[in-house]
């Protein structure tokens, strides 16, 4: 038997990736760690607008996170808003292509009101997560 507010879905449909971006949000992301329970963090997000089931998020190469998705690229990404909330289950490929993932950051920090000139200097990664599988409570 199962949960009538619980739907899984394959991808990011268009009426979902609507709901990302209308307004700002924070997703969670949780990946695994060395010593078993997940890792999490709050991050900043895009929405790859030439693949429509990849999301795009940034960070140091200089973080654990990092040397974690190296090691294992699966991961789980969570929007909430409120009740209604959305797991993502995917995998990552890192691009540490330094110049590109710092006008990334920079993009997400102008988008999220952050000043994009902390950043500069900054060796940054864009991890690049395609979605696997959706499980939407509302």
């Amino acid at each position: 038997m199962g949960d009538p507010d619980l739907t899984v879905e394959g991808a990011l449909t268009d009426d979902l990736r609507d709901w990302l971006v209308a307004e700002l949000r924070y997703p969670v992301l949780a990946i695994n760690s060395d010593d078993g329970p997940p890792s999490q963090s709050v991050m900043w997000f895009d929405l790859d607008p030439d693949d429509p089931d990849v999301i795009l998020l940034n960070t140091k190469v200089a973080r654990l996170k990092y040397r974690q998705l190296q090691r294992d690229p699966r991961v789980s990404l969570l929007f909430e808003d409120g009740l209604e909330w959305y797991a993502m289950r995917g995998t990552v490929t890192l691009d540490a292509t330094f110049q590109p993932a710092l006008e990334h950051i920079q993009g997400l920090a102008r988008r999220y009101g952050s000043d994009p000139s902390r950043f500069e200097g900054q060796d940054r990664v864009i991890i690049r997560m395609l979605v696997e599988k959706v499980i939407r409570h509302a």
